[in-house]
């Protein structure tokens, strides 16, 4: 499980872990994220989160036994995973260890699922979470207009790996 290889390799802060999700994670997520935002508007974030869990991967980070940020990734064929975070204000406080964190799991993602290309999308207009997926690995390969629930442009963003 991937959940137990991140807990083993990643330093964290104390009092963090990483758990399997569990449904009533994304309940305690308090986000000013435009992304979630925008999704709770037009539909159950829990039950969004629910159905990638249920797809692919997903995660929970605790902070003293309250989800700070869960995550995860939605196999879409053989090969190509497209990932997802969704954080709590109180995850901004540890931005080495989500670093460190993002990286592990882009990292045993890959190796676990065999994967050759590794995707996220990003609006267009959040320009610490565009500095953030570069820094994890990330290159931007073009613009999606008018993508998101909220009708906002977003850029589909990828690592390959050719090896």
């Amino acid at each position: 499980m991937i959940v137990i290889q991140l807990n083993e390799k990643v330093t964290r802060p104390p009092g963090v872990i990483f758990v399997p999700y569990a449904p009533d994670h994304s309940t305690y997520i308090n986000s000013h994220n435009k992304d979630v935002q925008a999704i709770s508007n037009v539909t159950s974030l829990q039950g969004m989160v629910e159905d990638q869990a249920a797809a692919g991967e997903a995660i929970t980070v605790l902070h003293h036994d309250i989800p700070v940020a869960v995550f995860g990734l939605v196999p879409i064929w053989k090969g190509l995973a497209e990932f997802w975070f969704i954080p709590d204000e109180a995850v901004r406080r540890f931005p080495m260890f989500m670093f460190r964190a993002s990286r592990a799991f882009i990292d045993i993602s890959a190796i676990s699922y065999d994967l050759h290309r590794q995707q996220i999308t990003v609006r267009c207009d959040d320009e610490k979470a565009i500095r953030f997926a570069h820094a994890i690995g990330f290159d931007n390969e073009g613009r999606l207009e008018k993508y998101g629930p909220d009708q906002a442009d977003f850029f589909m963003m990828s690592i390959v790996r050719t090896e």
